[in-house]
Order: structure tokens, then sequence, then C-alpha cells
């Protein structure tokens, strides 16, 4: 039976997230956060969809070289600059990645990295390094909120849900964060989604249940017909809730 719950991207064992406002846009109000952080306690099993414009943001190409080993240990988003089509993307890119690794202890390999808002202006890297050792202090079990309204461009209201489901016997957690409210169209419109979980799954299972999941769910919508250059779903599986691991097709994949 699945039942919804609270927490969004924190509903899940072992994930923390925080939204912090750091100045990406240039006057930006002081009370939109503009910056968001998600990190798991332990690896986790990761994949993606991607956008199929054939123009992408420098995000999108670091997210699918550091997914290529399937593993992850976090997120990094920022909304304001999309940082594509501009000068220095990709170095400004994998400096945000650099910064976040260096906040939280990790490696810049083990990030995710998504950017939203303004195409074709060079991003103030500056200033999300500056914050990003705040957005990792404030990291916490009930920043979901905060970081869904991070990732918010010109959408009306935040959008974050989680659900519990049991799997082999154990309680298994999902939750998530997206944006989206222009340019959206089939094979990934101008939206970015965040998904984490504690269930035991492979890479290999993970990345089957994304594509069939998108394939009838966010591949349908369409608002005005355009798609973007940074969209992105992403789910992360840290295996905390300790089920069996989900290694094929059985009735395990198919609750999940």
């Amino acid at each position: 039976m699945l039942k919804e719950i609270s927490g969004g991207v924190c509903a899940a064992k072992g994930f923390t997230a925080s939204g912090i406002h750091c100045g990406v846009k240039a006057g930006s109000s002081p009370d939109k956060n503009d910056l968001a952080l998600i990190l798991s306690e332990k690896e986790c099993a990761a994949a993606a969809v991607y956008t199929l414009n054939r123009v992408k943001a420098a995000p999108i190409y670091v997210t699918m070289d550091h997914l290529e080993n399937g593993v992850a240990w976090g997120i990094v988003a920022n909304s304001g600059n999309a940082n594509a089509c501009c000068p220095m993307s990709h170095e400004n890119a994998q400096a945000m990645c650099e910064a976040a690794a260096q906040a939280t202890g990790r490696e810049a390999g083990d990030f995710v990295l998504a950017s939203t808002g303004v195409i074709g202006q060079t991003i103030n890297i500056g200033a999300i390094q500056a914050g990003l050792p705040q957005a990792a202090a404030a990291l916490s079990a009930d920043g979901s909120d905060r970081a869904a309204t991070a990732i918010m461009t010109t959408d009306t209201v935040k959008k974050e849900i989680a659900v519990c489901v049991e799997i082999g016997g154990r309680e298994v957690k999902i939750g998530a964060i997206a944006k989206g409210s222009g340019m959206i169209h089939p094979n990934m419109g101008t939206m970015l989604a965040f998904v984490t979980t504690d269930c035991a799954i492979t890479h290999e299972m993970l990345s089957e249940a994304l594509h069939e999941v998108v394939a009838r769910t966010f591949n349908r919508v369409t608002v005005d017909g355009d798609t973007s250059t940074n969209d992105m779903c992403v789910v992360l599986a840290n295996g905390m809730a300790g089920n069996a691991q989900i290694e094929w097709k059985d009735e395990d994949f198919s609750a999940f």
C-alpha cells in the first residue's frame, strides 16, 4: 500500500537538504532561496534522464560524466542562471562541484549538478562558491522545503512529495522535489526533478525503473511545445531501508 508522507527529499533515511540565498541573480530578493544542496550519508546508486534538446547546458554534461560510474552522494543546484550558452560555462560547472565537495568533505565527482534560470549569461560562480559553505552548514533532515524553493524560477508553487511503501518486508521511502512551469514538452521540458530513496536497488534496475516511469509521466507532459537546455530527472538510492537489494525485475521491482 502506497502512503503519502511528509519530508520531501529528506523523508528517506540518510538524506539531508538545504536551500539558501546566495545572490546568483543580480538584484534578486534576499528572501528568494537560489542554492540547493542534497546529501546522503552513504554512497547512492544513481540514475538520470536528460533533455533531448540538441543544445545541452554544461551542468548536463558534467552530470553525465559524474554518473558514468552509476553512483553519487549528493546534488547541488541553483536557480537564477542556467549556465547555458555562455562563456566559461563548463569551467564554472566544474567549479561549482568542486566548491560543493570542499564544503561537504566529498569529491567533486560525487555530485549531480543542475542549474536553471536565464540562458546566455555567465553565471555568478563567486556567489555560489561563497554560499556553499553556508548551504552545507544548513543541511538538515527538514531541509527539503528550502531546497524545493531554491530551485524555483517562474514556478508559482513549490513541488514536493514523499511516499512510503513496503518492499521485501521493509518500509521504503521515496521523496522528491521538482521545478518547472514553462518550456515543458515531451522528452524532458524545462524541469528539474530530484528523487531520493532509501531503497536498496542496483544502478541498472534503478535506471530501468526511471526510464519506464518517465516514459509514461514526465515525457507525456506538454505546456508550450518547447524543450530546454538544462532538464533532468535524477534518482539517488542509498539502500538504508535494509530491504534485500533489487537486482532484477521481480515483485520488489514492480512495487518500487
